[in-house]
């Protein structure tokens, strides 16, 4: 395609993007400095339209963008991808984002709530699947006489904790029974603990429920490792887009995202081909977001284990701001975890 076309092209996309109405050639001639005759962007128009990138709606004069004009405009940004890499930016919002989280949870939901804001779109986090394959210790605390803490920490540092029922268990016995499950847990894999069998002293016998109940919580410990969890926030933000003022594909949209598992079959890639992706209108795969964009990008947490996070939003969006916004949450999330 050549210059006059792209740049014509250009225009029209941007100019929708700003306005969804129909992009005529007298408004490119009037606000948009082409440098040619409204007759001439009329014929460079029919052309666009007859190559695939412009559709006429019908009773309008002027054109439209399709799935395809925007793949080739959002190909000519990631042209300039280098530009999106904002270190100043990404740093800012890591420091905002762990500067209101208490633990990780926090720090998913914190991220995800920011980029909703920001991006003024539907946001969305998959977090990491966690690398620890093994217990690297437990930890009992004995609160009372009837209560007890159970911590476990995964060999690559996760941490969980449980309370349990205790039968007035003495502190001397409380710490063996602690010494005996250390010493037969830690550095076993996760899927060998559920047929684990622990050897108990006569006098021991009688906490054998209590040890079982902690076997089997440390066997479904790599239930809680291996999930993987899903965020998002700015639901409503789909409303401030024209293309949804129909209530009832507004609903058909708010149904598919608080959808956990059906989101997360359609946002789920193990294999991200670059820094950010872009999955424009129809080439979605799901029927429900055939007239949305996905924008997304993973993060790393360690160990080479990768979430990702991204926006939804409606196929007219200004892509330009929102692939850096991504960008930069993406940078900012990797460093972020790095701290936490």
């Amino acid at each position: 395609m050549d210059a006059r076309k792209i740049n014509i092209l250009n225009a029209i996309i941007e100019a929708y993007i700003d306005m969804p109405t129909p992009v005529g050639s007298r408004t490119l001639s009037k606000e948009y400095h082409l440098g040619v005759s409204s007759a001439t962007i009329r014929n460079e128009m029919a052309d666009l339209e007859d190559l695939g990138f412009l559709n006429k709606p019908h009773q309008s004069a002027g054109r439209i963008p399709s799935d395809k004009a925007y793949r080739f405009y959002v190909d000519e940004i990631f042209k300039s991808f280098s530009e999106f890499h904002d270190i100043d930016a990404s740093k800012k919002i890591k420091d905002r984002i762990l500067y209101t989280s208490r633990n990780l949870e926090d720090f998913y939901k914190n991220s995800v709530n920011l980029l909703a804001n920001i991006s003024n779109c539907t946001a969305y986090l998959i977090t990491p699947q966690k690398a620890d394959t093994k217990i690297k210790r437990l930890t009992l605390v004995k609160i009372d006489r009837n209560t007890a803490l159970l911590v476990l920490i995964g060999d690559k540092g996760v941490i969980e904790r449980y309370f349990l029922e205790i039968e007035n268990i003495s502190d001397e016995d409380f710490y063996y029974i602690e010494k005996v499950l250390n010493e037969k847990m830690s550095g076993i894999d996760f899927d060998k603990i559920e047929s684990l069998k622990i050897s108990l002293s006569d006098n021991m016998i009688r906490y054998g429920n209590f040890i079982s109940n902690v076997v089997k919580i440390a066997s479904e410990f790599n239930k809680k490792v291996s999930s993987i969890e899903i965020y998002y926030d700015g639901l409503t933000n789909i409303l401030n887009f024209d293309e949804y003022r129909d209530l009832d594909k507004a609903k058909d949209f708010m149904s598919l995202v608080e959808d956990r598992d059906s989101l997360f079959q359609i946002l789920k890639d193990d294999n991200f081909t670059g820094d950010v992706e872009v999955i424009i209108g129809s080439e979605n795969s799901a029927s429900l977001m055939k007239e949305n964009t996905i924008i997304r990008a993973p993060f790393t947490k360690d160990y080479g284990i990768y979430g990702s996070i991204g926006i939804i939003g409606p196929v007219r969006i200004d892509y330009m701001r929102l692939v850096k916004v991504v960008k930069i949450f993406s940078d900012a999330l990797t460093r972020g975890l790095k701290e936490m």
